[in-house]
């Protein structure tokens, strides 16, 4: 969580929250999946799902401020 808060010119701090929320929901529904229906999804599926997760919240939003250049910096 301090990786958020840091300071970088490298990484914006929307990118980081983005990409921590993406992670945050996405092991949280993987955890839920194995408890309640006992179905388990392989490490690599659970990135592409990360990964596709914030391609589509920066498209979304290519239009407001906060989030221009946003996806060349996560395809980089």
């Amino acid at each position: 969580m301090s990786w958020i808060r840091v300071s970088s010119t490298q990484t914006p701090s929307t990118l980081r929250k983005v990409a921590a929320q993406a992670t945050v929901y996405h092991l949280w529904k993987k955890r839920n999946n194995v408890l309640h229906n006992n179905v388990s999804i392989p490490p690599h599926a659970v990135f592409h799902l990360i990964d596709k997760e914030i391609l589509n919240i920066i498209s979304a939003r290519e239009d407001r401020n906060a989030f221009h250049g946003l996806m060349i910096l996560w395809l980089a």
